[in-house]
């Protein structure tokens, strides 16, 4: 799966902030009789999720969030401006015009009149105007403001030029009522098309799409299987990097590709190909302090959504969405992930909100962090492999230092002085203090000046996307009472990664709740053995045995036709699984094994209590499968299974 190394270089500037084996089927076991553990030469035992095991310890729960609001604009009275004061023209059903862009020059000089007259509002009219140009509609420095869109559509379809919309240093201010729209017309950012034809030895193949065929080789990224009913993905292999050397058209919705590279897609079979990634987000913030997005739909756009950056906190998006509009199907929303948040000071609240159709992950918060460097006396060192922009370093941070499996050196000490070097993508960071002679040089840099910490994510609706439901990868969350149906790899991941060279996210996650989700065909494409919640942390591709993961309870959700583990869990200390219900009466939509159990290793302290399970009699009875040498202090108790 492509991720953030997608991500163009400066594509954040504009907030001037550094802001991708079958089983047998086997007789349903029942409760009622004792079932014998069987532990193998590997330490891996499987245990009879009805049988009890361990102790009557009670377990030890998370604390939750601390409960925050976002402060509203303290401006009742300033004046009022309207945006069709200063030209704006409701253009959208009109070509794009070559002269000046007169949409963009009205919200500037709009947002010019707000600053100086210290408005309370600003309100557009409803209909689509175009921004001609491409260029960013830039909210700077408002503070104790709203914009009221009017159920305004604002049109992109240039990708130079920046963010659609980028908002900073504004404080207790509202964006409200308004849509962000690219033309798919003059350049869509994805197609959906069948594979018709495959050359026996797969040098070419040919591809029918439902609208006009694209015949520019450079506009063919990755092409992912889509479910025939859902037209969602998850039905297959993704192909990237293919890099058509010639395409031939056949007629205006047909054409034959000779692929660099040779790939072997399947006859028959529906395709999205994505033209666009990372390359234009929609909303853009950093630096803001209570801020508050409501209503604003996202339909499409070439790139992100809503992204984060730098010392923002106390933020929340209501009744938000990123999904097609009304009775309009389209290939694709947003190219990349819905909400990312790379650092931030944390209160973040999405509620009542969806997700959908998306080419990465739905939601994705964390702080990033940075592995590797080389010393160049006691207090300095040159951080390799840097790229400013994703993991910032200013004089005066604190900086942990943390060994490679992601343990503490007991290290902190602040930046003295910083000095990038972009050609090279080295930093030199200077610090106030000695660097002890026993920290390595792939030790990971932890800059905590930034906390992504205390998020509620409640009464969401997250759905048919490319990849995961929600990344969780920091302290203090909430997660309840969403719904998670057919996202194409797990529902929910919490698990830092550290791959140099491409990304590396995440302090690990920490006092969160879990409570009342339903997650329904979560992982349709298996990936990771296929689990619906996936939690672990991850150095090189390699799980960390220490337990970067510490309090957390998944209670009273629901799981249903998984095809893999409902929960796999790795690098943690006091996970509780209890109450929830799991069920699988379907056959796998692909074949993996331990379907509806529970898998643990590298962990301690692991409660499995009052579950009930479902499945049907041709299944494989679920399981708590785990690693006798690597997961400690287990218990499992009080559950049920039924058939």
């Amino acid at each position: 799966m492509q991720r953030r190394k997608f991500i163009r270089n400066g594509v954040l500037s504009a907030v001037g902030v550094a802001i991708p084996l079958s089983f047998a089927p086997g007789a349903m076991r029942r409760s009622g009789r004792a079932q014998q553990a069987l532990t193998s030469t590997s330490g891996w035992v499987k245990h009879p999720l009805t049988s009890t095991l361990g102790g009557a310890a009670e377990p030890p729960l998370p604390r939750g969030v601390e409960l925050f609001t976002v402060d509203a604009p303290r401006n009742p009275n300033g004046p009022v401006v309207h945006l069709r004061d200063f030209g704006a023209v409701a253009d959208g059903a009109e070509p794009p015009s070559s002269g000046p862009d007169r949409n963009l020059a009205a919200l500037e000089a709009a947002l010019r009149h707000c600053r100086d007259v210290g408005a309370s509002k600003l309100v557009a009219d409803k209909g689509v105007y175009r921004i001609a140009s491409g260029k960013t509609i830039v909210f700077d420095s408002l503070t104790d403001f709203t914009f009221d869109g009017g159920g305004a559509t604002f049109l992109f379809h240039l990708i130079q030029g920046g963010a659609g919309v980028s908002i900073k240093n504004c404080q207790r201010s509202v964006f409200s009522n308004f849509n962000l729209d690219w033309d798919c017309a003059i350049d869509p950012p994805a197609w959906v098309g069948r594979v018709t034809e495959l050359a026996e030895n797969r040098s070419n193949f040919v591809m029918r799409f439902e609208t006009a065929a694209p015949l520019d080789p450079e506009a063919w990224v990755t092409m992912n299987p889509l479910d025939e009913d859902l037209r969602a993905p998850g039905a297959g292999t993704e192909f990237d990097g293919f890099a058509p050397t010639k395409i031939e058209k056949l007629d205006a919705h047909t054409v034959c590709v000779w692929p660099k590279n040779r790939i072997n897609p399947i006859v028959g079979q529906l395709y999205l190909l994505r033209h666009y990634t990372y390359e234009k987000h929609a909303v853009v913030m950093g630096d803001n302090s209570h801020l508050s997005f409501r209503n604003v739909n996202i339909y499409t756009f070439p790139g992100e959504g809503f992204v984060t950056g730098g010392d923002q906190h106390h933020f929340e998006l209501v009744n938000c969405r990123i999904a097609p509009p009304a009775n309009e199907r389209r290939p694709i929303t947003t190219t990349a992930d819905g909400f990312h948040v790379m650092q931030s000071q944390g209160f973040i609240r999405l509620e009542q909100c969806e997700f959908s159709f998306m080419g990465d992950d739905c939601v994705n918060i964390h702080d990033n962090i940075h592995m590797g460097f080389r010393r160049v006396d006691d207090y300095t060192l040159v951080a390799t492999n840097y790229v400013d922009w994703r993991c910032p370093f200013s004089p005066g941070d604190p900086v942990e230092f943390r060994n490679a499996d992601l343990s503490p050196t007991d290290f902190t000490a602040e930046l003295k002085s910083v000095g990038p070097d972009s050609e090279k993508s080295e930093v030199t960071l200077v610090f106030s203090q000695k660097i002890p002679t026993h920290i390595a040089d792939d030790a990971i840099l932890f800059n905590r000046r930034y906390s992504s910490h205390n998020v509620i994510v409640r009464n969401c609706y997250f759905h048919e996307n490319r990849a995961r439901g929600i990344l969780c990868n920091s302290a203090d969350w909430l997660v309840e009472d969403n719904r998670f149906i057919h996202n194409q790899y797990a529902a929910m991941l919490l698990k830092p990664d550290v791959s140099p060279g491409l990304w590396a996210e995440g302090f690990g996650a920490r006092n969160v709740i879990i409570r009342g989700n339903k997650f329904e065909s979560s992982n349709s494409f298996g990936a990771d053995n296929g689990p619906a919640i996936q939690l672990g942390a991850t150095v090189r591709e390699v799980n960390t045995a220490y337990p970067l993961l510490d309090g957390v309870l998944l209670e009273e959700n629901e799981f249903t036709e998984m095809p893999g583990p409902a929960v796999d869990a790795s690098s943690f200390k006091d996970l509780v699984i209890r109450k929830n219900r799991v069920t699988n009466l379907k056959e796998a939509p692909v074949a993996k094994e331990k379907r509806g159990s529970i898998r643990a290793e590298l962990g301690t302290g692991l409660w499995v209590e009052g579950n009930v399970w479902t499945t049907q009699k041709d299944i494989e009875a679920p399981i708590l499968y785990y690693n006798a040498d690597t997961a400690h202090s287990i218990v499992c108790r009080d559950n049920e299974l039924k058939s």
